[in-house]
């Protein structure tokens, strides 16, 4: 019985943080029509339950600075919520090596194991006592930080990911096709700068393009990442993201080959040509399993899969691979894959209570698994309005966001969504795995089922 008070007590602590100093924290509004012109959005909460009388949006850390704030925002009264700013977030530049014009040709860049703030802060008041602070921040070495959880198989980590990774858009003014803008785009960063802020997880549908190659384009140029069976990008330019981002950071990338829609059924030399082009971009970052024990990759760890030097974790379906293709050790068979596309909010809330609660019934088991927190276009038209990928987000991803941060946030493994920057996925799932490292002993998660 104490020790089921003692765990009670700690999820409170890890739910609420510090209640009485009410938390803040800065994200991405998906209201603009181009990243540049995305404004930040302040949001508190959850369970405020001594609201600030304002907070202000500074451009350097006002802890250390006199300037007045770029934005004043006062009258918040809810207890949790958010509130656009007509703050414009502008060109985003990483420091300390991070940009990937910089990173391309780098021998090494700077460790930010604690995360670094870009030029982007709020902080909260009650008259000019400062009460909170926080800032958009990059976290390309979050993992390195959590030393107590180095030695956790990746199936116990919370990794915060992506749905539809490569499908975005770096030159809007190139891209003719609204419904390619509006409706098939499903993430403000491209891979590398998913990866720079803290996902540890990329969804990749891939498709195939059967063009003749008499324009000088090899083979490998015919793999595209697709999002709603319309091409979006090549994937090669994805996996080199990928493979750099390693070598440079020292982190680990679960890297999810999830669907083939176009060109590949039924034909098992365009699987084999994929698998090629995999083998030849990440074989030698990727991790090499246990073939003949049947090793199950979510049981290994950070900290395994670094002394190794072999940090992608790659998820493919094998038997769709010739043999012996369908035995390389550089592949994984796929974690457990759940989605709430076709969901609406009430039948998502009952869905992630069976899987995050781990009932007796829920369909987690002891492996690798994944919740893809998204809305189909198909469910936007059940509710009788076309929404943009953008609007379906901004609906979801907040209220996910939300529900993890209660004692949910404890079971979960990979949470994926699109348009992630407008939550504070990544922060949420630092803050989980420190405390599910500091308090493993105590982990009894039947309890926490309410």
């Amino acid at each position: 019985m104490r020790k089921i008070l003692l765990l009670l007590l700690q999820c409170h602590l890890l739910v609420a943080g510090v209640s009485a100093s009410c938390p803040i924290f800065l994200t991405i509004s998906l209201a603009g029509k181009t990243l540049a012109d995305a404004c930040l959005e302040i949001n508190w909460g959850p369970d405020c339950y001594a609201p600030p009388e304002w907070i202000g949006i500074y451009r350097e850390d006002p802890s250390v600075s006199n300037l007045a704030p770029e934005v004043h925002i006062s009258g918040i009264q809810n207890r949790t919520g958010k509130r656009q700013t007509p703050f414009k977030l502008g060109k985003l530049h990483f420091p300390g090596g991070w940009d990937r014009q910089d990173a391309e040709q780098a021998l090494s860049v700077t460790s930010y194991p604690k995360g670094k703030c870009l030029p982007y802060y709020a902080a909260s008041y009650n008259g000019t006592e400062l009460l909170t602070i926080d800032c958009l921040k990059f976290q390309p070495n979050w993992m390195a930080h959590l030393t107590d959880a180095a030695h956790m198989p990746l199936k116990r980590l919370f990794l915060p990911g992506t749905h539809a990774s490569g499908a975005y858009i770096t030159n809007y003014s190139k891209t003719k096709s609204l419904l390619v803008k509006d409706y098939l785009v499903a993430q403000h960063f491209d891979v590398w700068s998913q990866l720079v802020f803290g996902i540890r997880y990329l969804d990749l549908s891939i498709g195939y393009r059967n063009t003749d190659t008499k324009d000088g384009n090899s083979e490998v140029d015919k793999f595209w990442i697709v999002n709603e069976n319309m091409f979006i990008n090549p994937l090669t330019g994805v996996l080199r993201d990928v493979r750099r981002f390693v070598e440079l950071s020292n982190e680990v990338v679960v890297l999810d080959f999830s669907s083939f829609p176009i060109g590949f059924y039924k034909h098992t030399e365009v699987y084999s040509g994929l698998f090629q082009l995999i083998r030849q971009e990440l074989g030698d970052v990727a991790y090499e399993r246990n073939v003949s024990i049947n090793e199950h990759c979510a049981d290994r760890s950070f900290e395994e899969l670094r002394l190794v030097g072999r940090q992608v974790v790659i998820l493919f379906p094998t038997q769709e691979l010739p043999h012996p293709e369908n035995e390389s050790e550089l592949l994984c068979p796929p974690w457990q894959r759940f989605s709430t596309s076709y969901m609406n909010m009430s039948e998502t809330l009952d869905y992630m209570r069976l899987l995050f609660s781990k009932k007796p019934d829920s369909p987690v088991q002891d492996d690798g698994w994944i919740f893809h927190a998204v809305k189909s276009i198909e469910q936007a038209l059940n509710n009788h309005k076309l929404q943009t990928a953008k609007e379906r987000a901004a609906l979801i991803n907040p209220r996910v966001n939300l529900w993890l941060s209660g004692p949910w946030g404890l079971n979960a493994n990979v949470v994926a969504m699109d348009y992630f920057s407008n939550t504070n996925l990544v922060d949420l799932a630092i803050r989980v795995n420190a405390f599910l490292a500091t308090n493993q002993k105590f982990i009894n998660l039947e309890i926490i089922s309410r």
